[in-house]
This record gives structure tokens, C-alpha cells and sequence, in this order.
């Protein structure tokens, strides 16, 4: 994944609404799996010998899954990160209350959820990812104030 788009934080009651529009999306697509993996830190207790591992699941089922993750004492959305490969991206709900979307071309999906986070007031932003160490390059304008 060569490019990234990335919001500032959000809430933690936003950052469930876009986990459950998200996968209604999806759904509404007709895209049933989806593949997840729980991220730092709470990766740290839910992978059995920290082996930590891509965990396909049905897209009907996530929501409830990460719910059920949070209850145990795990981890928590908007504190843990959290990633959702889906459809060629990879959404990662990020521990520092911010969304990233990593992919290669730009498509439908990256331009729906780019607008629908600038209306939400959520200033998306496009990065080039540096093959290097660092955040890479912003691609466009700032944000709008």
C-alpha cells in the first residue's frame, strides 16, 4: 500500500459510527469477509503466544466481534489499533483516535470515504508513503480550518 488516507481524532462514539457505516458499505456492496487483526496493544492479549495473525471473518460479524473483544478488558476502539483489510484497502482504526485508509490506486471506495470524512468534519488527508522511515509526503491542500 503506497498511499494513505488519514483524519485527525475523532471521538471514540465517531470512530463506532464509522466501524458500523463501514461495514454496512460493504455489506451494501455485497462483500461478505473481511479479514482483521488486533493491533497494539491489544494484540498483546488476544493472539495465544504472540503470534499475532490476519483473522477472516464475516463482515456481518465485526462489529459484534470487536465489541466482544472491548468487553473482555482487552482493548479498546480509538485506544488499540485496529485493522480491517476489505475489498483491496486496509482500514486501520487507530490507537491515537484517528482512521487511516492504506491502498495503491485510488478508486470509488478511497473517494466515497474521503468525502464522507470531510463532511464529517474529520480533515482527510492524502499521503504519499515514504519507502523510508517517516510519514512520507502530503499530497493536495491542507485542510480546511
Amino acid at each position: 500500500m503506497e498511499r494513505e488516507i488519514l483524519t485527525y481524532p475523532i471521538s471514540t462514539e465517531q470512530m463506532n459510527d464509522e466501524l458500523s457505516f463501514m461495514v454496512e458499505y460493504f455489506l451494501n456492496k455485497g462483500i461478505e469477509k473481511c479479514s482483521l487483526l488486533f493491533g497494539f496493544a491489544w494484540g498483546n492479549d488476544y493472539y495465544p503466544g504472540n503470534e499475532w495473525f490476519d483473522e477472516e471473518i464475516e463482515l456481518k460479524k465485526l462489529v459484534q466481534k470487536v465489541r466482544d473483544v472491548e468487553a473482555s478488558g482487552t482493548g479498546a476502539l480509538g485506544r488499540d489499533d485496529l485493522f480491517i483489510k476489505i475489498a483491496g484497502l486496509e482500514f486501520r482504526f487507530c490507537n491515537d483516535s484517528d482512521m487511516h485508509i492504506y491502498f495503491s490506486k485510488h478508486n470509488k471506495d478511497i473517494e466515497f470515504f474521503y468525502s464522507r470524512w470531510k463532511q464529517q468534519g474529520y480533515q482527510p488527508a492524502e499521503w504519499l508513503k515514504n519507502q523510508e522511515k517517516g510519514p512520507g509526503e502530503r499530497v493536495g491542500n491542507p485542510p480546511e480550518k
